[in-house]
């Protein structure tokens, strides 16, 4: 099940700071929850009043979000700007000239399309083009004031990357070939809901396309809107913010031998083992640090988990499987309880 969270600004009246919404399922939709995953958002916003909050996270039932880290970005940004937050994109892996649907798409794939936030400046990256530090895939995004298909295509620094005439990017159709990982999450701004042709986007015609697509396909059908990257692990490629991915010998995910795709996400474990190691030594080298202080989520997939950080208790489900119910909420209480104190030892904490 997809959920819609909406950070509120009636918290300092003493409001919830926090509000929910869902779907009901849809009949007429290519697996369970397509539809719901798209129009939950919608339905929140319009539930909520497009007035009573500035930002929504945006993620699946076991996406867990470092709310913390997500309000310290969020404080840069405009939330009238209409932003699609994510660096979690999928995409091909290559563009040869041959029909899209002959490449494997990869997640989080760093050469996605994507711009940078309105008037975004970064001390690794100098105007001049004299910085040493190499961006994400081998162009540099624009900025997105908001960030569109004609954005993307008419930057000087992309020209001739997407094909003449942009025509990879445009038949990567964003929804089909191009989409937002649901389980990484995103984060959206009440600009992108106020957006006139957004308010209620027209699901129906989109039951053809994955759940976690529907959504990023309403917003660029309707409104021609693509996603922006935050910013600070554009040029730091050792940082995802959005569901950082495996590390270490491990090099793929589990995803790989599933679906033929290329899965670099989906690596809770490894977050919470940085976590114990910075709190039990104090630190846990530079990178890991960077990591810890800047990720926004993780998307638990807690039945590729057993034997890692799981207890014996929860990795004995029915059949030998484990309890992936059980799992979840186990993992979900572990990351929050760890980070919490991880906040508290670096004296991190808001408020």
């Amino acid at each position: 099940m997809t959920y819609a969270i909406s950070v509120s600004q009636a918290a300092s009246e003493g409001e919830p700071l926090e509000r929910y919404g869902e779907w009901r399922e849809a009949s007429a939709c290519k697996k369970a929850g397509d539809v719901r995953a798209g129009v939950t958002p919608f339905l929140a916003a319009h539930l909520h009043g497009y007035d009573n909050f500035k930002w929504m996270l945006y993620g699946d039932d076991d996406t867990v979000f470092f709310v913390d880290n997500a309000l310290d970005m969020l404080e840069e940004l405009d939330h009238n700007m209409p932003y699609f937050l994510t660096d979690h994109l999928w995409f091909p892996d290559q563009f040869d000239g041959q029909p899209v649907e002959a490449h494997r798409k990869m997640h989080p794939n760093r050469s996605a399309p994507r711009c940078l936030p309105c008037g975004y400046q970064d001390p690794l990256h100098a105007s001049n083009g004299t910085s040493s530090h190499v961006p994400r895939g081998s162009y540099k995004a624009p900025e997105g004031c908001p960030c569109t298909l004609e954005t993307l295509c008419r930057a000087a620094d992309n020209a001739g990357y997407w094909g003449p005439e942009c025509e990879w990017l445009k038949a990567s159709y964003p929804g089909m070939w191009y989409f937002e990982h649901g389980g990484a999450g995103a984060i959206l701004s009440v600009g992108l809901f106020r957006h006139p042709k957004l308010k209620w986007a027209k699901m129906e015609k989109l039951f053809n396309v994955d759940g976690d697509a529907q959504f990023m396909a309403a917003v660029y059908q309707e409104a021609a809107l693509l996603p922006t990257d935050p910013g600070y692990g554009f040029y730091r490629p050792q940082v995802t913010l959005f569901d950082p991915g495996w590390r270490g010998e491990q090099t793929k995910g589990p995803e790989d031998s599933e679906w033929g795709v290329v899965d670099l996400g989906n690596d809770p474990a490894t977050i919470v083992e940085r976590l114990q190691n910075s709190l039990s030594e104090g630190y846990c080298g530079k990178d890991c640090e960077d990591s810890l202080q800047h990720m926004l989520t993780t998307h638990i997939r807690a039945r590729y988990l057993a034997g890692q950080v799981l207890p014996n208790s929860v990795q004995s489900g029915t059949g030998g499987f484990v309890d992936e119910q059980q799992a979840t909420v186990h993992l979900q209480h572990k990351l929050a309880t760890l980070f919490q104190r991880y906040i508290e030892q670096k004296g991190l904490q808001r408020g």
